[in-house]
């Protein structure tokens, strides 16, 4: 018989090599890194004026924390208030440019006062055009042929705009300009119109959101409005995820805050 000269076959003997086999590929899979599909997803609804910032504070933060994937919505305060108190959208953590709208969570039931902070604060200036050709300018210029145009945000939920009608009400100016100003939603907006702007249109803004493409004319003086100051906060949630307490630790960390002070913006004072 064949056999009596060549082992037969049998897969009685094979077995334990089969499932040696499969130990080994399971093994090896439970070592590979966590895939993004497995990751944890925050997301954070945060300030257009913080946009920049955030997601290069969440960028350092993934680098140290393969297990997290951090998704952004950047739009005025208030849109995302009103959005999360709607249910339009979903977010994690909630950033303000003021405290209106922090308030408007706390009483919404969406945010707990307990876990607000106000890690950094701002300042406005007039910015212009880079090609413009407006020099020597003082703030009563506004109100001048030298200024055809005004740009800020829009009062009613962009916390920008209603800072800068707070120092041109202050200076009795509000009426004499209204004629000349436009409003925008957000200030990423804000920017972009006022950088394609006819020479003669200047911008109120943060100094954190002045890109290559304007030229700031003026600092305007922080007693003539409410001090800026942002405000940070989880989301309240049944089930809170993991990652949500050391990012909101870790924007404010150190190396947090020297990407804001980078970026343009100011410590808030305690």
């Amino acid at each position: 018989m064949l056999c009596a000269r060549h082992p037969c076959w049998n897969p009685m003997t094979t077995l334990p090599i089969r499932r040696l086999l499969i130990s080994i590929v399971t093994l090896a899979l439970s070592l590979l890194p966590v895939s993004n599909t497995q990751a944890e997803e925050l997301t954070l609804a945060i300030a257009n004026s913080t946009c920049k910032a955030i997601k290069k504070i969440g960028g350092l933060y993934v680098q140290q924390h393969e297990d997290v994937r951090l998704n952004y919505i950047c739009k005025s305060s208030g849109r995302l208030a009103k959005g999360l108190h709607g249910n339009a959208i979903e977010a994690d953590i909630y950033l303000s440019a003021n405290r209106q709208w922090m308030d408007y969570m706390i009483d919404a039931g969406l945010v707990s006062q307990t876990d607000v902070s106000h890690p950094w604060g701002n300042e406005l200036v007039v910015a212009t055009p880079l090609r413009s050709s407006i020099t020597n300018f003082k703030w009563a210029d506004l109100k001048s042929d030298k200024v055809k145009s005004i740009l800020i945000g829009d009062p009613s939920t962009a916390p920008f705009g209603r800072d800068a009608k707070q120092p041109l009400k202050a200076t009795n100016l509000w009426k004499e300009v209204r004629r000349k100003i436009h409003t925008k939603k957000h200030i990423t907006l804000l920017v972009e119109r006022l950088a394609e702007a006819e020479p003669a249109a200047v911008g109120i803004l943060f100094p954190s959101n002045v890109n290559s493409k304007l030229r700031v004319l003026h600092r305007i003086d922080p007693e003539l409005h409410d001090p800026i100051q942002y405000y940070l906060a989880p989301v309240k949630n049944e089930h809170p995820k993991e990652h949500i307490a050391p990012l909101i630790s870790f924007i404010q960390s150190d190396s947090g805050q020297a990407v804001f002070l980078d970026e343009g913006f100011k410590l808030a004072t305690p």
